[in-house]
């Protein structure tokens, strides 16, 4: 982890000057961070909004990775959110690349070349830093600990499978938003590094039947993907 923070911090203070622009350094930093985290950090890929989200993590968020799908539900991109020390450093998109300072100001927008994109304006510009921010804050929310995970931190009796379950419902809960989770035993598959099968999850509109993959490890969900299953709003 020491070799990946010093890969990443390399990455991520090389001087503006040092290469032909600031497009290309942007780029460059990006490159050297996603190579840092395929190389030593550990990943998360949770579900949400109907999609599979991807994050390499040291502690915090440094990537996260966004499908763009279509009406269809298939895959047409990706967006990508790096962050610096828990800040919004850049994002990008398929047709543009963000950059922001310390303080959290958009201070590039540039096309699918690595060039200024034309006719932005000011409005524009406050407005996709706005929006960029907002939906960075939400995606980082996603892979901050539940609050099961930070129980088990602090101690508690389950192990085992019944500890896998337990952090998987918590951190279903919280993401999906629920107050209950149920299954049936013939259902569902159960271990010490997660559960995979059919569990049903009450919501506020009902219940829902999911087909979900849970993986642990430690006191850590580190995958949570589930599709709902045909017929699945029962009222409560």
């Amino acid at each position: 982890m020491r070799t990946t923070a010093i890969a990443l911090s390399l990455g991520l203070g090389l001087g503006l000057c040092s290469l032909p622009s600031f497009a290309a350094s942007l780029a460059e930093q990006f490159t050297l961070m996603e190579k840092g985290a395929d190389s030593a950090l550990d990943t998360r890929l949770f579900s949400h909004d109907g999609a599979d989200i991807k994050a390499w993590v040291d502690g915090t968020p440094v990537i996260i990775a966004v499908p763009i799908l279509n009406e269809q539900g298939k895959q047409e991109g990706e967006s990508r959110y790096y962050f610096k020390g828990g800040k919004l450093f850049g994002v990008k998109e398929p047709a543009a690349q963000f950059a922001f300072d310390d303080s959290g100001k958009l201070t590039q927008w540039l096309d699918d070349k690595g060039q200024p994109a034309e006719f932005v304006s000011k409005m524009s510009m406050q407005q996709r830093e706005a929006w960029l921010t907002r939906r960075a804050a939400e995606l980082g929310g996603l892979f901050a600990p539940s609050t099961a995970e930070e129980r088990a931190d602090k101690g508690v009796k389950l192990k085992g499978a019944e500890l896998a379950q337990w952090l998987c419902n918590g951190k279903l809960m919280a993401l999906a938003g629920g107050d209950k989770v149920t299954f049936e035993p013939a259902k569902l598959k159960r271990s010490a590094e997660g559960i995979k099968g059919e569990v049903s999850l009450r919501q506020e509109k009902g219940w829902q039947d999911l087909c979900l993959t849970c993986e642990v490890q430690g006191n850590r969900v580190t995958r949570l993907t589930w599709q709902p299953l045909p017929g699945a709003n029962k009222p409560q």
